[in-house]
């Protein structure tokens, strides 16, 4: 299992459920309880505010029911925690985010998002018929890094990719330091998915420890 993993950089793990996808339709139709909103964070793509974790148990419960913490073991072989729950309203018909790493160094040699990188979960319910495309994964492209991400498109002309569809049985769980692209809305659709990202606890703790959220994040994670 986890030798697959670090080979590609990308699995499909058992999730979902009824109780999740009720609260997901009910937030895709705008039936939001009273002191939550979606706000925009890229180009026609909108977040849940002000937190996920406290909307409803269920996006917390889902994680104890499908062995969450051991399944990222035996993908990994390290020890995660929950930092950042998102449920995200997608209507753009451009991908709102192309190829790119969550983690890399720039042409001047800053480093961009968390060091060293984690993994993320997202789950991409089904809610019509016929299977949806919702994100593009270049396979193996968390083992390979350059000096800066100037070079990464060499990447495409030796490595395939992987095509995530949509499904209310399963979501992804990824390295987010491989090249990994959304795909955009088609037929002027509109979707939403969960993603849950994790990262060491020391680093959760070193980097977010003023930030009362990403902390009791972590602590409702590691109490199931």
């Amino acid at each position: 299992m986890y030798k697959s993993f670090y080979k590609t950089g990308i699995a499909e793990i058992p999730f979902g459920g009824d109780r999740l996808n009720k609260v997901l339709l009910e937030l895709l139709d705008k039936n939001i309880k009273k002191g939550y909103e979606f706000k925009s964070k890229y180009t026609q793509s909108f977040d849940l505010r002000p937190d996920v974790i406290n909307y409803d148990p269920v996006f917390v419960n889902v994680l104890k029911e499908f062995s969450i913490p051991d399944v990222i073991k035996k993908h990994t072989l390290k020890d995660m925690s929950l930092f950042h729950v998102q449920v995200r309203i997608v209507k753009n018909e451009n991908s709102y985010m192309d190829w790119h790493r969550d983690t890399y160094y720039n042409q001047k040699g800053e480093l961009i998002g968390k060091s060293p990188h984690g993994v993320k979960i997202i789950y991409y319910p089904q809610f019509k018929d016929g299977e949806k495309d919702r994100l593009l994964y270049l396979l193996g492209s968390n083992r390979i890094i350059f000096p800066n991400n100037a070079y990464d498109n060499q990447l495409f002309n030796i490595l395939a990719v992987k095509k995530v569809k949509t499904s209310n049985k399963k979501a992804i769980l990824f390295d987010i330091n491989g090249l990994h692209a959304v795909c955009p809305e088609k037929n002027k659709d509109t979707s939403i998915r969960l993603i849950y990202s994790f990262l060491s606890p020391q680093q959760i703790v070193d980097d977010h420890s003023n930030d009362m959220l990403h902390m009791s994040t972590m602590k409702m994670y590691e109490s199931i």
